[in-house]
């Protein structure tokens, strides 16, 4: 009997042996599937807490001006201020987009908000918005927000070393938040008059709450409820503020903390 294997036979069977080792190649050395870093959703980094937060207020690191923080300056001439870049509190924010996915029911363009930054006379003014990822309805809760005052180190463009004062702000109550619902709350504070030649930095810091009640009147605290609201415990914005002779910010306030 003749067992010799045909000459077309062996190509067969060597393309064929050939294949399946490509594939299980693939199978055993190819790296998970993942979805690319644009589209991560943010939502797993976020603590699930009662959290605050508000518009962009831009970088102080930032090398293009049109991404730095909003500006003051403050005219002793008819005492009043003047709020000169008033589009950096304009920009529409997507809260659905800030939070992670699925925040509320409603669509996300139903969503959309612009902060409306403003001053008007020796009070500045912006909205924010408050959200429940606590998956508790809360029935009522204190949303801390501190204001400070820092002076900017004209000689070396350091801005954070020299503190001033903090500035009263009335903490905002907020009630009646189901989960997963959003509520806008507008913040309003009075300005500081600064030294005609000086530049002063504005920090608000919203302070998530360190505990809310639900709708039986049960507190229900962070450190017990979210581990990870412990090392991320607020949200920092700075504005400038200055006199009407003060220099031009110094550019390496942008380089140096």
């Amino acid at each position: 009997m003749d067992t010799k294997i045909s000459k077309p036979v062996k190509i067969i069977a060597i393309s064929a042996a050939i294949i399946v080792l490509v594939m299980v190649n693939r199978i055993v050395f190819l790296p998970p599937p993942h979805e690319p870093y644009n589209v991560i959703s943010i939502e797993d980094s976020m603590p699930n807490w009662i959290l605050a937060e508000t518009f962009t207020l831009g970088s102080m690191y930032s090398p293009d001006p049109a991404h730095h923080p909003p500006k003051v300056q403050y005219f002793s001439d008819g005492n009043r201020f003047q709020l000169l870049n008033p589009e950096i509190g304009q920009k529409p924010i997507d809260p659905a987009f800030r939070m992670g996915k699925g925040v509320t029911g409603q669509k996300y363009d139903d969503l959309w908000y612009a902060p409306n930054l403003s001053v008007d006379g020796n009070k500045l003014s912006f909205d924010y918005f408050v959200y429940n990822r606590a998956g508790i309805d809360c029935r009522q809760a204190l949303l801390n927000i501190t204001l400070s005052v820092l002076k900017v180190n004209l000689s070396t463009g350091k801005y954070n070393e020299d503190y001033i004062t903090d500035i009263p702000v009335e903490d905002p109550e907020i009630t009646d938040l189901p989960v997963k619902e959003i509520k806008k709350y507008r913040m309003t504070t009075e300005l500081i008059t600064p030294e005609i030649n000086e530049i002063y930095v504005l920090r608000y810091r919203f302070n998530w709450p360190a505990y809310f009640t639900d709708y039986n009147n049960e507190k229900i605290m962070m450190k017990d409820f979210c581990i990870k609201c412990n090392s991320l415990d607020g949200l920092n914005k700075d504005i400038f503020i200055f006199g009407e002779d003060a220099p031009a910010i110094p550019t390496m306030i942008y380089d140096k903390r």
